[in-house]
């Protein structure tokens, strides 16, 4: 869900307070939310941007900025409106630091901790410890988390980010950010086949591409590669474009794989998610400069052992 979908249910619900002594059942909420929907989708801009009132107004208009100037702008007067806008803060971080990434990853801890006082004065953290991506009060913390989650591994402090993926995933047991995919990722790298098996089988061992890759990797790096070919061949047949991927790799072209790119996400189990899972763990692929080759070669000895059977 976008932060603009967030925005809507956050402004259905203080309507839906407004009314609340006509909510008597289920009938009632359709009636209301249906009223509410209409009204709001009824505005001369369909809902989109119209007069700025909100840190969330200015927030939208810092995301569509064509500069860092007028972002940072747009930024700060969110700010003056509504000083502990957790979003806000976050954005003025990730933009005043981009280039700095230890200096983001101090603000960003300052802002993790500004960001649970009031969380835990609310019992966030007692009642919700579990489900935080499914209570619209606690996702801003949780993106504050998760860009503190990719600062660690830019500046390669590993471990630190390890823990910081499980307790994300104590946090959002349903993993609505997919931080199992990193998690597994991050243990390819450090090369700890015990605790990837487990996250592997704490998640019903699905044959999926951001599972059966880094594993494969996880047993290449062992020098185990009886095991690194078997994930490797799992991989392959769940995702049939593997061997494209890795053909590409190979070459090194990257123009090959943008023109591989939707720009409106990636379908599953094709070479879409491949690269999508290239990109979101460069550190991983990155270290394993000869993998590509020598997993390309175990496929295509596997397809020639195929064509020479009566």
């Amino acid at each position: 869900m976008s932060r603009e979908n967030e925005k809507v249910l956050a402004e259905l619900r203080k309507f839906l307070e407004l009314h609340n002594e006509e909510l008597n059942d289920e009938k009632d909420f359709d009636r209301l939310a249906e009223q509410f929907l209409s009204q709001h989708n009824g505005s001369p801009d369909g809902g989109s941007m119209g007069e700025i009132e909100t840190a969330d107004d200015y927030l939208e208009l810092a995301e569509q900025a064509a500069s860092k100037k007028k972002r940072l702008n747009y930024l700060k007067k969110a700010l003056e409106l509504e000083p502990d806008h957790v979003d806000a803060q976050l954005q003025l971080i990730l933009t005043e630091a981009e280039d700095a990434p230890e200096a983001r990853l101090t603000a960003l801890e300052d802002l993790i901790k500004k960001a649970a006082k009031p969380l835990e004065e609310e019992g966030c953290f007692e009642r919700g410890t579990g489900a935080f991506w499914g209570i619209m009060e606690t996702r801003p913390y949780m993106r504050v988390r998760r860009e503190y989650l990719g600062s660690l591994i830019e500046c390669g402090m590993m471990q630190l980010a390890i823990e910081e993926c499980r307790q994300l995933l104590e946090l959002c047991e349903g993993d609505n950010l997919g931080i199992r995919y990193l998690l597994m990722h991050l243990y390819a790298y450090t090369e700890d086949e015990l605790h990837a098996l487990a996250l592997h089988r704490k998640y019903d061992a699905y044959e999926e591409t951001q599972m059966l890759l880094p594993l494969s990797i996880l047993y290449y790096k062992l020098h185990q590669l009886d095991k690194a070919e078997d994930h490797l061949k799992r991989l392959a047949s769940v995702n049939k474009d593997t061997k494209k991927f890795l053909r590409i790799m190979i070459n090194g072209d990257p123009n090959a794989l943008i023109d591989h790119l939707d720009p409106y996400g990636y379908r599953p189990f094709t070479i879409e998610e491949l690269i999508e899972e290239l990109v979101g763990n460069a550190f991983l692929f990155a270290s394993i400069p000869h993998f590509f080759a020598w997993a390309s070669n175990c496929l295509s000895k596997r397809t020639g052992s195929k064509a020479k059977r009566p």
